[in-house]
């Protein structure tokens, strides 16, 4: 009798021991396993600017027609076409024979002016001679002079130089043709920069000012990205298309952009530094967006929910206005498991090469 209650005892207590055992085993299971297993990013700052887009055809810096002023045949050209010149290349002459007679004519009559004027100024000084005599000789020296300029003037018209560096189109004439004045020999373009004229909506009127950064793109060169600066901001806005002009410089030392580009532009505009998280990491609950701070809570990781205002969204980064501070460390991956308060664990991102890892030492302190 004894014996079989001394039994139904002790199977009585060994019950109990595996009950007491399974509840340690899961409220363990609780506080460890039960973490959810989460990668974060720290809260840095990032260059943000607003992206203006609109699309634009290129101009050389200085564009001209190169004429003459005279009409005759050509005698010497000294170009070919697609060359570059430097200010002040002699490129074309016409025929200078009656004309370089002229030039002497007028160098012989100068010089003889000169000459009566010097002795009659003596003559003027010994008092033989009136000052009239004097007055008229240094008028026929002044008149003289000025023929002399005049028919040296028409002598340069029939050269023709480059008025500026640049790169030459095709040559129009050829030795022996007769041009008459206004006839356009060839295109002088000065490519060392290029204007970029385009339009944007009068909106970005505040946003956009000389100096604002732009980023051009063409088809023409496929892969290739060009930078540039805003030069001018129209002064009146299209009553019709509500938009105003700009226009941008885009330096140009390779010589690879063209006049007549059509191009991609993109203004930078209100360059600023600011705090930012990934996008991966907002959680948009109506008008709202939170985020997953993983905060310490006495010994223990745990994730905190934490409403922010955001701004631009640029290259998979959010701008922060309000709601973070520079450092903290923002839930990225794992957000499916992460609830308000909940403990977490932060794990390494070298356990996503590595197929495993441990947790970070600040995951270990929190459990």
């Amino acid at each position: 009798m004894n014996f079989r209650i001394f039994g139904h005892w002790q199977v009585a207590a060994a019950a109990l021991a595996v009950i007491t055992t399974a509840g340690a085993q899961v409220a363990e299971a609780q506080r460890g396993p039960g973490a959810a297993s989460v990668f974060t990013s720290p809260v840095q700052e990032t260059e943000f600017s607003m992206h203006i887009e609109a699309l634009g055809t290129l101009e050389a810096r200085e564009s001209v027609d190169l004429t003459l002023n005279v009409a005759d045949r050509v005698t010497a050209i000294y170009f070919d076409d697609g060359d570059r010149v430097t200010k002040g290349k002699t490129l074309l002459s016409l025929a200078q024979g009656e004309q370089a007679a002229l030039v002497d004519a007028a160098e012989a009559t100068a010089n003889e002016a000169r000459q009566r004027f010097e002795r009659t100024q003596q003559l003027a000084k010994e008092r033989t001679v009136s000052q009239s005599a004097l007055d008229e000789a240094a008028r026929d020296l002044s008149a003289a002079n000025a023929q002399l300029r005049a028919v040296q003037s028409r002598q340069k018209d029939r050269v023709l130089v480059a008025p500026f560096d640049g790169v030459l189109g095709f040559r129009l004439v050829s030795v022996g043709s007769y041009v008459r004045a206004g006839d356009v020999v060839a295109e002088l373009i000065d490519d060392s920069e290029m204007k970029l004229d385009f339009s944007v909506p009068s909106i970005f009127l505040r946003s956009v000012r000389k100096g604002t950064e732009v980023q051009v793109q063409t088809d023409d060169l496929p892969g290739m990205s060009f930078d540039g600066t805003v030069d001018t901001v129209g002064a009146s806005i299209d009553p019709v298309t509500r938009s105003i002009r700009v226009r941008a410089i885009l330096p140009n030392p390779d010589r690879l952009l063209k006049p007549g580009m059509f191009m991609k532009v993109t203004l930078l505009a209100d360059p600023r530094r600011a705090l930012s998280v990934p996008e991966e990491a907002i959680e948009p609950i109506g008008p709202n967006s939170f985020v997953y701070v993983a905060a310490d809570k006495n010994g223990q990781l745990v994730a905190e929910r934490r409403q922010i205002q955001v701004g631009l969204r640029q290259d998979g980064q959010v701008e922060v206005i309000a709601g973070l501070e520079p450092g903290e460390q923002i839930i990225t991956d794992g957000l499916i498991r992460v609830r308000d308060g909940a403990p977490i664990v932060v794990r390494d991102r070298t356990v996503l090469q590595t197929g495993g890892g441990a947790a970070s030492p600040g995951a270990a302190n929190g459990g």
